[in-house]
């Protein structure tokens, strides 16, 4: 037999072992599939300490899969899950691919319950990370493949048709049972619609989902709403938090566009509607949203993230475009623009949520505002920080100022303190206190050493100082912690005569505001605000305004202090009950201030706020002469934080 004949042979038997090969892994299809998932099933339990058990397997056709009796339990818990069959057909093409895409799947009767006691739960061991292999690929993670990746993947597993026969999820975490059930789920031809039942320990409520699906084109629309009038109401929410969030609808989309080999792009909407949030550290009552959007367009790069300034957010009546950017390698760079050309003020206050302020509701105004916001850092080196922002006004004034008097600090009013919440004193910040005291019969010392310590910049801005939050943001990056404010005079003055004494976001809003309607519009003088500052703010325990607290220190009138005593009043501000660590058993003023004297004189006198003289007599040794003295007991250590915040 020549050469050309034996290869012809060989080939001959070649393609018969193969066809041989096929028809015998056809035959044995199912025997072979239970092997190979027995295999897996045994490799999981010994990996995780728990029992994973399947009464059936079964192949149908060239590329489905019948799988019953599903049970999960760890070796030490409640049983995790439960199903009663799934089925699932793969497309035979994107198989061969080397891809596994669901196209039809099938699942009764599931059961999931998820259990945590103490710390302890049934899913735990779920959420180990793997181990390394030691062998994965080096190199630097190109973002934009990843999420390319990602997408890819998750719309494969995304069947093409899906049915779900009573589906059951509960949760219990120290008792408390939350419960979903849905009764039928169908996605077909793209579009879904089901009901879900959501039981939360006593209550019933049932919400309606719907939505679309596009694998093919990589595009998922989800909507969720009540199933009758009432609201949705988040649960858990409740009792981790004692908070409670409802909302009337909420949807969101979510597609890829093809963007190239090192730029992927994400775009869409998420959106919510009749939104309420009631929760103490947000306001002292609920809050309510009527309308907020995004529509949103992200960019993934190799290196960096970035959300596009065609972005646009919709709160009531007014939008904006931000633009964020965050590249976490070779360092952590972060960038945050909003530029807000002209838009009508009136928008600005009439978006404002019900609930959220209490001083500004109801305010009316006319003419433009503009908003410009330029922020970036770069987290290894924090001193390169950039932060400007400006809120312009353009033909802009009030027409009415809503529930508050903001001019009230021109004239006598009357002050309620607090201590820890509690209304404490109520006096009359004015003429007709005795201990009220007009600037020109408060000590300059005092005047400027107050200025120096809390706000040196009080006469020249405008109630905010940029170069302070900037400062401020810089020292909470290098500390990993808010170790610093930015709180200027004015912000300090409106959330005393203004605001409530609950810590609350809205509260930190309206503070801001508050100050920018007062400064911008000339509400006040600057000389008027600092006077019923110095006349109101707290110096010591149920010590307010600097005429009681010279005679409570040194028994002498305000406008008598020396220049050392009045630092040392100055430096007790932010925490006037700590004072009595600053002197000795008998009186005396610590050793440990002489840093923060020198610190402040010395800005003083740059200043030309004090003489040379001044400076050069300056002696930080003081001692306590008025009722203070009474207070005074031996203290083993003297708080860190002796040098003030300049």
């Amino acid at each position: 037999m020549n050469p050309s004949g034996k290869l012809h042979q060989v080939l001959r038997y070649l393609l018969l072992g193969i066809v041989i090969f096929i028809l015998l892994t056809f035959i044995f299809r199912t025997p072979l599939a239970a092997w190979y998932l027995h295999q897996r099933i045994d490799r999981f339990n010994k990996a995780n300490q728990a029992t994973l058990k399947i009464s059936g397997v079964k192949i149908q056709g060239m590329a489905s899969i019948l799988v019953t009796g599903i049970c999960l339990k760890p070796d030490h818990g409640d049983t995790l899950l439960k199903i009663d069959s799934a089925y699932a057909s793969i497309g035979i093409l994107k198989l061969l691919a080397g891809r596994i895409a669901l196209h039809n799947v099938k699942i009764v009767n599931t059961g999931i319950l998820l259990v945590n006691n103490g710390g302890k739960s049934n899913y735990s061991f779920l959420l180990r990370p793997e181990q390394s292999s030691g062998d994965s690929a080096s190199g630097p993670l190109n973002y934009a493949a990843a999420v390319d990746r990602l997408m890819r993947f998750v719309f494969d597993k995304i069947p093409l048709s899906l049915n779900v026969l009573n589906f059951s999820l509960a949760g219990i975490t120290n008792g408390h049972r939350l419960g979903f059930h849905i009764g039928t789920l169908n996605l077909a031809d793209h579009f879904f619609r089901s009901a879900m039942d959501v039981t939360e320990d006593s209550t019933t409520a049932c919400w309606m989902m719907a939505g679309k699906i596009d694998n093919h084109n990589r595009m998922a629309e989800f909507r969720l709403y009540p199933a009758d009038s009432a609201k949705v109401s988040i649960p858990y929410i409740s009792f981790r938090w004692n908070a409670r969030v409802d909302f009337d609808t909420l949807a969101f989309s979510i597609a890829e566009q093809k963007g190239g080999d090192d730029l992927a792009q994400i775009n869409g909407f998420a959106s919510v509607t009749g939104l309420r949030v009631d929760h103490r550290r947000i306001a002292a009552g609920p809050v309510e949203f009527a309308r907020t959007e995004i529509r949103y367009l992200l960019n993934i790069g190799a290196d960096y993230a970035e959300l596009d300034s065609s972005t646009r957010v919709t709160f009531n009546k007014i939008d904006f475009r931000p633009y964020i950017r965050y590249r976490p390698k070779p360092s952590k760079q972060l960038t945050l623009q909003v530029h807000k050309p002209q838009f009508p003020a009136q928008d600005l206050f009439s978006s404002f949520p019900q609930g959220l302020f209490t001083n500004l509701d109801g305010i009316r105004v006319k003419g433009n505002l503009s908003w410009n916001l330029d922020f970036f850092v770069d987290l290894s080196n924090p001193d390169s920080l950039r932060f400007e922002t400006a809120l312009d006004r353009h033909q802009f004034s009030v027409l009415s100022y809503g529930n508050a008097d903001l001019a009230k600090i021109n004239g006598p009013f009357s002050y309620t303190a607090y201590d820890r919440d509690v209304p404490v004193r109520t006096f009359i910040v004015g003429p007709e206190n005795p201990e009220f005291r007009t600037l020109d019969r408060i000590s300059h010392y005092l005047q400027v050493a107050v200025l120096t310590s809390e706000d040196g910049s009080f006469y020249q801005h405008r109630g905010f100082l940029p170069d302070a939050f900037r400062e401020s943001i810089i020292t909470n990056i290098k500390e990993h912690r808010f170790a610093r404010g930015g709180s200027t005079i004015s912000m300090q003055l409106v959330k005393n005569v203004f605001l409530s004494r609950n810590k609350t976001v809205a509260r930190k809003l309206e503070e801001a505001l508050i100050v920018w309607l007062i400064e911008n519009q000339g509400l006040s003088t600057k000389e008027q605000m600092y006077e019923v500052y110095l006349n109101l703010i707290e110096w010591g325990p149920m010590v307010y305004g600097a005429s009681e607290a010279a005679h409570y220190y040194f028994n002498k009138d305000v406008s008598r202090l020396t220049l050392a005593e009045a630092i040392f009043m100055a430096s007790i501000i932010p925490r006037p009950k700590w004072f009595k660590y600053s002197f000795d058993e008998s009186g005396h003023l610590r050793e440990s201030n002489a840093g923060f004297y020198r610190l402040v004189s010395e800005k003083m006198l740059n200043k030309g706020w004090i003489t040379p003289q001044d400076a050069e007599k300056l002696v930080p040794d003081i001692e306590l002469k008025g009722p203070a003295k009474l207070l005074l007991k031996q203290v083993d250590v003297t708080p860190a934080d002796t040098l003030q915040e300049l």
